[in-house]
């Protein structure tokens, strides 16, 4: 397993506004859905909370320079550890729920989860899948929604003991800037598939074939890339090689860290893709309970939540 490169540089959760949120969280309205997003009422006592605190104001504007510069890396690690000791993962996440409704609107997109959807170590399944212990290679969430989450956020409840599971993001944009204009022009064509479509909220509708690129500029446009639909595709068509060069090139330029136990990773999926390395080795020799575990939430910007 390669080295991962150094962690990099978290946003730190200051004393006042933890106990702040601590103590606010029990007295503030649960956070109830509507058509899967976060509901008006609670949305609106969240966000008095933090009119309330410079710290949060704070908080939140650098966090929105690092997901939103349009020539930065397009993700953020919020350092919640010290929530976690406070007791964040009590009332489903409450306290959780509330900080990232300060930078978007809470998004449940599947019906059949909560809100925070556990990943947890599972030996059994497919281990390229979230909670498998195998690679899980760079993607989007939803990438063959019409409106795919705008950020995906990744809590480490419990990092993995082996050491394995370093995350992994790389900038799209300027991956597809490299590319070659007849790989563009293939990417472009809507021809690509994955995964099924079913009880879902707030995404959109499905497309059943999409292109991995629109007809934006490659600084501009939205990049609706998975390499897990990479195995299922004809290796002879020129939009396979299109596309796995595409993946070369996000490889090339990612950054590869390991998350330590509350640290909250948010990627935009407008700029950036994210996915994981493998565990480490000997997962059936630890105990259930002590193996890797994530929860998982998506947050909608308020310019798509209808």
């Amino acid at each position: 397993m390669m080295s991962p490169t150094p962690t990099p540089p978290k946003v730190a959760l200051g004393a006042p506004l933890v106990d702040l949120l601590a103590k606010a969280a029990p007295g503030l309205p649960d956070p109830v859905l509507d058509g899967g997003h976060l509901a008006e009422e609670p949305a609106r006592a969240y966000d008095a909370l933090r009119e309330t605190s410079v710290e949060a104001q704070l908080l939140v504007d650098h966090c929105r320079t690092l997901l939103h510069h349009r020539y930065g890396d397009g993700y953020a690690v919020i350092e919640a550890a010290p929530l976690l000791d406070a007791g964040a993962l009590h009332d489903d996440g409450k306290i959780l729920t509330i900080l990232l409704s300060w930078l978007a609107t809470p998004l449940r997109a599947f019906d059949r989860w909560p809100l925070w959807k556990e990943l947890g170590t599972n030996l059994d399944i497919e281990p390229t899948r979230a909670d498998g212990i195998g690679y899980h290679p760079l993607h989007l969430d939803l990438v063959n929604a019409t409106l795919p989450p705008d950020y995906s956020a990744l809590l480490c409840v419990r990092p993995d003991p082996r050491g394995g599971g370093a995350s992994l993001t790389a900038s799209l944009r300027r991956a597809v800037a490299r590319l070659s204009q007849t790989e563009r022009d293939l990417l472009a064509q809507p021809a690509f598939h994955y995964g099924g479509f079913s009880g879902l909220t707030g995404v959109g509708e499905e497309l059943n074939a999409f292109p991995v690129l629109d007809e934006l500029r490659p600084e501009e446009g939205f990049v609706r890339f998975t390499a897990k639909m990479l195995p299922g595709m004809d290796p002879r068509e020129p939009r396979t090689s299109a596309a796995r060069a595409l993946e070369r090139e996000l490889i090339a330029d990612q950054a590869r860290f390991l998350l330590a136990r509350g640290d909250l990773l948010i990627a935009n999926q407008h700029l950036t893709a994210h996915g994981r390395e493998r565990l480490g080795d000997g997962q059936q020799q630890i105990p259930a309970e002590q193996r890797r575990l994530m929860w998982q939430m998506f947050l909608r910007a308020p310019e798509h939540t209808s």
